[in-house]
């Protein structure tokens, strides 16, 4: 099958279309050692994109591809999954009813293509043996019969061979994958197809590479040594045949591996020059990061940050709905070490500005990156002339995509993307909020220092892989500081790990404690509590909040002196971390006849605000701050969902009574009144907002996490949740809202954990985007007493007294310190679950 529209000196662009190099190179240290090899090689190496190449691609063939399968090939390079499988399963029902085998085979072959996009390596399988079966039946019978067969059977037997292949290397069944791709070849060069067989040649020797890294995993050095080897033979093989970008860099990959790092840079130099040439701006994207990787190797700082400039420039200007499945599956990841090489080439340059920049633009990507081709905030309120310019930029945005893997479109696609960013800088200054989750456009370093008084100051994290940095600014300075932390995944179990000792393991010892009393010395409520609140409970929680401040805050202590503000902008695991809790080595408390030791925590040193990212700041200052008359409470709404009907809160009643009390003019919705329905429609017209009701992480899709309503006859658009999508289209002009419900506060990546750039993704993030400068959640399940109590302090600070928001959370918890009614909330899980996210005003 060939390409319609693709002329025969350009079918090689179609193959680099499809054929996306994936993986991530990690050279950390001095010389490239044993532990890169193992840990650090995978550079760029084709697995996936053989998939898509074998699946729509040839060069040896001249019958038309079936208009239905291009149409449902369509969607699957747009990464359009879902309908991609309704459509290929609507043909292989009509190629059933219709008798056409090939048809039919062919559907099969993509809706494997498709479980293996999802990495359902086995339904994969299913679905290409399948094919195999439908199409080895038609050539076995023409076979008997002594009858010839289109030449089309045969090529589709080769393109569902390679991609069960595929199929094996991914599972590391490399002797598997090894003897399906030798068959392919033996057939390739039988019919002098000298393209495929070229590129079959560096599948076979990606196989080869990858069964090296895995042999020296398994400390067989020899046998590594010897596959090193193949696998360079048949990359030779593939160039002297047809030369190929894809090639190049994956010969590049064996030097690399066998430390030869200059070769490996021409390699990835040749790759680079036909990815350019051919207009494959991803792809290019990708080698100029293998590049930069490797310069910096070399001590080549300057070369190594020109490439890495380069290779964001295009990732930024291609980011969102790309059509290559490979970069739409792993873009994070793909680009996230392009940044983290780029940011610590940059601090050991002491070019601290452009490092914090690129920081900021390592985070701000990540929304659009989950949300895809969703289109966020068209639900919004804008002048026709805004409106006329959204739609302008999302029209060219689906251009984009379109024109991302199309053979001969270089020129087009460069027009086309100066264009999106002309109508991006008009929509900067028309409507910031919106370009502020379009576009990269991250506040500069200065920028945000001349927001910033003399009592305030901003720590930003960057959590890599390999380095992980806090920067420091303050109006009259700026620096920055190497952690000690080996990795986002060390740190983000020990953050866990201290989670669960704040917010689990205390609460359940109490539980058990009392259930104890009851149980074994017959005790009343009243007296197991006195009997709980005379035990001295364990001190070494305070320990634990000790090392992460040693960890976090005290490489920057120094520059914090004069502060008495203090914004936080977290990066990956560091969101879930209470900062306000953290306590300097000399604030531990060292009694031993306490209840509950009473250390000094970071939150009496400093009122602190977290940002999801330090842009964010200038997009909140902007907005009017006018004084809080109105607000809307919502009360243990009748949930529509019967789990969570049966689990009422009775202290959120309570609450929404208490919180309407400090509000000039308060409206309080509550059980079967708190429909989703009518609070949506109420929410704009509000200056405070107040959710005392449940909420819900969704690990697997963020946009689906929500806030619980009542729905007495739900739709589908109003069912009670009030979920991340939805917010994002509402639009708001409340000074505050408040979300008094469970874990509003904790993000996800779209597994279900935290992935390189997941800053912007939440409740948190989609509520400050409707419309509102400052909100208040939670980080975990909270106690229903202490969620009152720190709701009364803040808001009596807040609307009473006519402290800044930032100053009245300061405030909440000091007051549950220092005065508290209950003896166990000094301990942090009762009152630093609450985070205030926004500007200090």
């Amino acid at each position: 099958m060939t390409v319609p529209g693709v002329p025969a000196g350009q079918r090689i662009a179609c193959l680099l279309s499809c054929c996306l190099p994936t993986g991530t190179p990690r050279l950390s240290g001095t010389s490239i050692s044993a532990r890169f090899v193992l840990h650090a090689v995978f550079l760029l190496i084709i697995v996936p994109g053989c998939l898509c190449l074998l699946s729509a691609c040839s060069a040896s063939t001249d019958v038309a591809e079936d208009q239905r399968i291009t149409e449902g090939r369509l969607l699957y390079d747009r990464a359009d999954f879902d309908r991609a499988e309704k459509h290929f399963t609507a043909v292989r029902e009509t190629a059933v009813q219709e008798r056409d085998t090939l048809l039919e085979a062919q559907a099969e072959k993509w809706l494997g293509s498709i479980q293996l996009a999802y990495e359902r390596s086995d339904a994969a399988l299913r679905h290409y043996n399948r094919a195999m079966t439908l199409i080895g039946h038609r050539i076995d019978r023409h076979d008997s019969l002594g009858v010839s067969i289109s030449s089309e059977w045969k090529e589709e037997r080769q393109h569902v061979l390679s991609n069960i292949a595929v199929v094996h290397k991914g599972a590391g069944r490399f002797r598997e994958a090894e003897e399906v791709l030798r068959a392919v070849f033996s057939n390739d060069s039988a019919r002098g197809d000298d393209f495929r067989a070229a590129v079959t040649l560096y599948n076979l020797g990606d196989v080869y590479h990858r069964h090296a890294i895995a042999l020296l995993k398994e400390n067989d050095s020899s046998a590594s040594i010897l596959k090193r080897a193949e696998a360079r033979s048949c990359f030779h093989a593939s160039l002297s045949l047809f030369p190929t970008a894809d090639a190049w860099l994956n010969l590049g990959n064996s030097h690399a591996l066998d430390n030869r790092l200059d070769s490996a840079l021409h390699c990835y130099y040749r790759a680079e020059e036909i990815y350019t040439r051919d207009g494959y701006r991803v792809h290019r994207a990708l080698a100029l990061g293998n590049i930069g990787v490797l310069a910096q190797r070399l001590g080549r700082v300057g070369e190594a940050v020109q490439a890495l400039e380069q290779s964001i420039e295009i990732i930024e200007e291609l980011r969102g709905d790309l059509s290559s499945v490979d970069i739409r599956s792993s873009f994070v990841s793909d680009k996230f070490y392009i940044y983290e090489t780029l940011i610590d080439l940059l601090v050991a340059r002491n070019d601290v500005g452009r490092a914090f920049e690129y920081v900021e633009r390592a985070k701000a990507r990540s929304f659009l990156d989950l949300v895809g081709s969703k289109v966020i905030g068209q639900g919004k309120e804008r002048p026709p002339h805004i409106r006329q310019l959204i739609q302008r930029e999302q029209a060219l945005q689906r251009r984009i995509a379109d024109l991302v893997g199309v053979s001969d479109s270089s020129a087009r696609l460069t027009s086309v993307i100066a264009e999106h960013q002309g109508v991006l800088a008009d929509l900067r200054n028309a409507d910031p909020e919106y370009a502020s989750v379009s576009s990269v456009e991250p506040i500069s370093a200065d920028r945000l220092r001349g927001l910033l008084d003399d009592s305030t100051a901003l720590l930003e994290y960057f959590i890599g892989e390999s380095v992980s940095f806090v920067f420091l600014l303050r109006r009259d300075t700026m620096f920055v500081r190497h952690l000690p932390i080996e990795g986002g995944g060390a740190i983000g179990q020990e953050v866990e790990a201290l989670r669960r000792t704040l917010y689990l393991e205390y609460p359940m010892r109490k539980a058990g404690f009392l259930r104890e009393q009851r149980l074994r010395h017959d005790a009343g409520s009243r007296e197991a509590l006195r009997a709980w609140y005379s035990e001295v409970t364990d001190d070494a929680w305070q320990y634990s909040l000790v090392n992460m401040y040693s960890m976090l805050v005290a490489p920057v202590a120094k520059g914090l002196e004069g502060i008495t503000q203090l914004y936080i902008v977290p990066h990956g695991p560091l969101h879930h971390l209470p900062f306000q809790a953290l306590v300097h080595p000399r604030h531990t408390d060292h009694n031993t006849d306490r209840h509950v030791v009473r250390p000094r925590y970071l939150i009496e040193e400093y009122a602190i605000a977290y940002l999801p990212s330090a842009s964010v700041l200038e997009f909140a200052l902007l907005r009017a701050r006018p004084p809080v008359r109105t607000g809307l409470v919502i009360g243990d709404p009748l949930y529509a969902d019967p789990k969570y009907r049966r689990r009422p809160l009775h202290g959120a009643l309570i609450e929404a009574d208490t919180v309407a009390g400090y509000i000039e003019q308060p409206l309080v919705l509550k059980r079967a009144e708190a429909e989703e329905a009518l609070v949506t429609s109420l929410m704009g017209g509000h200056d405070m907002l107040h959710f005392a009701t449940h909420g819900e992480l969704n690990k697997n899709d963020p946009m689906q996490s929500r806030i619980l309503l009542a729905a007495e006859e739900p739709d589908s658009v109003y069912n009670g949740d009030l979920t991340v999508a939805k917010i994002f289209n509402l639009d708001l002009d409340a000074a505050l809202v408040t979300l008094s419900a469970c874990q509003t506060a904790q993000l996800a990546g779209g597994d279900g954990t935290f992935t390189p750039g997941d800053d912007l993704v939440g409740l948190t993030r989609s509520f400050m985007y409707a419309g509102t400068p400052a909100v208040v959640a939670s980080l975990w399940i909270v106690d229903d007493d202490a969620t009152l109590a720190w709701m009364r302090h803040f808001y009596r600070s807040r609307l009473q007294e006519e402290n800044s928001s930032m100053q009245a959370a300061r405030h909440a918890a000091l007051d549950m310190l220092n005065h508290s009614e209950n003896p166990d909330w000094v301990f942090p899980y009762y009152w630093a679950a609450f985070i205030y996210l926004g500007d200090a005003r």
